[in-house]
């Protein structure tokens, strides 16, 4: 993923600066979460050996410390040092994924709101702890009038989830591992969770869902 995150980088440096404004920056960055998502989507986090953490549901923050493109209600910007890339952000929301750039004076982040835990480990344990995903009701999603699928992920269960198999002997280890098979998934964009919009600037639908893994997973059509 650090790669992905990389040419990110690369792709956005002077590009964002000739957009002639903030509409054109957010088209811009639209296709460019796009493509991260569809790698995130092909990939999982390890945890200890023991289970796998993979992500359905992200949102995607940026802010330009020197730059126009503003997130209000970011948690880390301002006076606070720059993430390494790939680093794993707790907070009251759920746990974010931070990609900031300091030589761009750039923090970005997605924040995981869905997710399917899946065990992996030697241990017998029961048939629902072994593979569920994190909606309020365990593995349960319901359709709006329209087809779509409604908000019902807790991302702050993933506080235990990915932390909550820590222990002083074995310690905790979290990898990033890549799928063997990769997907070229149908993923939904729409617009981010309780976020205000910005006067003067088109909606930032950086919300993006797994849906053809979904529809697949709960047989939804």
């Amino acid at each position: 993923m650090t790669e992905i995150f990389n040419e990110f980088y690369a792709h956005l440096e002077g590009i964002l600066s000739k957009c002639g404004n903030n509409n054109d920056r957010i088209a811009e960055l639209d296709k460019c979460f796009m493509k991260i998502a569809q790698h995130v989507f092909n990939g999982h986090f390890n945890v200890n050996g023991e289970y796998e953490i993979q992500p359905l549901d992200i949102e995607f923050y940026f802010h330009q410390e020197e730059g126009p493109v503003k997130e209000p209600q970011m948690y880390h910007k301002g006076d606070l040092p720059y993430f390494p890339i790939f680093t794993l952000c707790p907070n009251k929301s759920g746990v974010d994924v931070t990609f900031e750039n300091e030589k761009q004076k750039i923090r970005a982040s997605f924040l995981i709101r869905g997710y399917e835990y899946k065990y992996v480990g030697k241990e017998p344990i029961s048939i629902e702890e072994k593979e569920y995903i994190n909606t309020k009701k365990r593995n349960l999603l319901r359709l709006d009038t329209d087809g779509y699928i409604v908000e019902d992920f807790r991302p702050q269960y993933l506080w235990e989830d990915l932390f909550g198999n820590a222990s002083i002997e074995k310690g905790l280890v979290i990898k990033w591992e890549e799928n063997s098979d990769h997907y070229e998934f149908k993923i939904k964009a729409s617009e981010r969770l309780n976020i205000k919009a910005i006067e003067g600037e088109n909606c930032r639908k950086w919300r993006f869902t797994n849906d053809s893994y979904l529809r697949r997973k709960f047989e939804l059509k």
